[in-house]
Order: C-alpha cells, then sequence, then structure tokens
C-alpha cells in the first residue's frame, strides 16, 4: 500500500512539474486583468502596431507608448510587441540602450505601475 501511495505522490509531482513547464500558473501580465470598464482604459494594453509614433526630433528610433500594470517588465513588453517575429530583432543589450534613450536615461529596473514609458519598436529590422 505504502508502493502505491509512494507512486501516485511520484506521478502527481512529475505532472505538476511538467504542467508548470509546459504552460505554467503564473500570469505573465500582459493579459489584461483588470475589471474596470473599456471606456476608462486609455493606452493600456494597444500592443497594436497602428500606436507606433515615429518622432522627428531627437529620437528617430520608432517606439509605442505603454501603460505599464504589474508583472510587466521591459523586455516582456518589448516582446510582446514583436510577437511572431522570429528571430527578435534585437539583442537585450540593444533594447536596453534604447529604452534609457527613449525615457531619458531611466533604468529599465525602475519602472513605476501605471506610468507611461516610451518602449523602442524594431519594424524595419
Amino acid at each position: 500500500m505504502k508502493r502505491i501511495g509512494l507512486g501516485l505522490l511520484v506521478l502527481i509531482i512529475l505532472y505538476s512539474v511538467y504542467y508548470d513547464l509546459t504552460i505554467g500558473t503564473l500570469p505573465n501580465g500582459l493579459e489584461s486583468t483588470s475589471t474596470q470598464p473599456v471606456e476608462e482604459v486609455t493606452h493600456t494594453d494597444t500592443f497594436m502596431t497602428s500606436d507606433i509614433e515615429e518622432t522627428t526630433s531627437e529620437i528617430t528610433e520608432p517606439y509605442v507608448e505603454v501603460m505599464v500594470e504589474p508583472g510587466y517588465t521591459v523586455l516582456s513588453i518589448v516582446e510582446h510587441l514583436h510577437e511572431g517575429i522570429v528571430p527578435f530583432p534585437a539583442s537585450i543589450q540593444e533594447v536596453i540602450f534604447d529604452f534609457k534613450e527613449l525615457n531619458q536615461g531611466l533604468e529599465p529596473e525602475m519602472i513605476q505601475i501605471g506610468e507611461t514609458y516610451k518602449f523602442p519598436y524594431y519594424a524595419n529590422q
């Protein structure tokens, strides 16, 4: 009886590990989990290419302005903007450098929930 119980416990643990690694249980923060009505949400989770703004002043990189919500990181937002583009068009170092350049030297670790930032968009690379 102990062997059957131990065998079932091992199977449950293996299945749990498999499920966490393939599907995951934690939200990635890129889906809208807000209960606000659609009318009140402005420029949140709008990762459409129609939101890309090119500037003609000192910043020559195209960018997308995104409001940061819990769970967002600079890399997760930039990867979501380029979803479906394989291989990813820029290195992590380039993304960090461009983010700092677009946001007056702000470190990626210092982004705040609820604030809007400019994220690089590498459409033409």
